[in-house]
């Protein structure tokens, strides 16, 4: 009897080490699974950082060849013969019917320069006060998201109408610092200098979709009640980007959203 229960007894020890050796390999791998798994993600994050600077890298070049461009005319006008004096205007009067000059003169030229350049100004501020502190292409994408939202039926069809919607009520502005007091501060004159110099590149036709296609973005460290309803694009510095799921949603979003 003594015989049989020290057999019974390491039948017992045998089975308790095969359970044990069994989860140990269980545990193995669970854990090179999840090792797995944490490396494809680091992966995935080198290559997303990978792509932006990358974009960067391409955008900021485009930048930079606008503004050489710029320069170089700005230069060869300068350097350019002067022109000889310019006529005395009863000289001009004398020369042809003022009446009729006046008459055909194409004022919407004078209309068109105006907002030309209020749109500048308005994307500039939209650019600075939202995003100074972002790298070039952060400054792009929210660029992007205006000038998307400005192609969307259910915002405004102008920049400045859109960067400064919902400005007039404390709590309803679709940009924060068209209504928390932010434009009273002084301005950083580099910084505003940069702002203007890509608001007008970008209207000149430095144009990427860095935000892939958002009309909507946020701090990384605020959660609004509308980002649920959305579809994330992008994440770029500090700003996470979203769009519309479809066009029914854009058709059913309210125009204070």
């Amino acid at each position: 009897m003594k015989v049989s229960r020290d057999h019974h007894g390491h039948e017992v020890n045998w089975t308790l080490r095969s359970l044990l050796a069994a989860g140990m390999l269980s545990i193995c791998a669970v854990a090179s699974a999840m090792s797995a798994t944490v490396n494809a993600n680091r992966a995935e994050v080198r290559r997303e950082t990978q792509m932006a600077i990358a974009e960067e890298a391409a955008l900021v070049e485009d930048l930079a060849k606008y503004l050489a461009a710029e320069t170089a005319a700005t230069r060869r006008s300068l350097e350019q013969p002067r022109l000889k004096p310019a006529k005395a205007t009863s000289d001009v009067l004398m020369e042809g019917d003022p009446l009729k000059s006046l008459a055909t003169f194409d004022f919407t030229a004078l209309t068109i320069a105006k907002i030309n350049a209020e749109e500048r100004k308005c994307l500039a501020e939209a650019i600075y006060y939202e995003a100074r502190s972002e790298p070039r292409i952060g400054q792009l994408a929210v660029a992007d998201v205006i000038l998307n939202r400005v192609a969307t039926p259910v915002y405004p069809n102008s920049i400045c109408e859109v960067v400064y919607q919902g400005s007039e009520r404390r709590t309803g502005c679709q940009f924060s610092f068209t209504c928390d007091g932010s434009m009273q501060a002084t301005r950083n004159k580099r910084k505003w200098k940069e702002s203007e110099d890509l608001s007008g590149a970008i209207l000149a036709g430095l144009h990427a979709p860095v935000s892939r296609n958002a009309t909507h973005y946020h701090a990384d460290y605020v959660t609004p009640h509308w980002a649920d309803s959305l579809t994330p694009t992008a994440t770029i510095g500090t700003h996470k980007f979203y769009k519309f799921p479809s066009r029914r949603a854009v058709a059913a979003a309210p125009a204070a959203m």
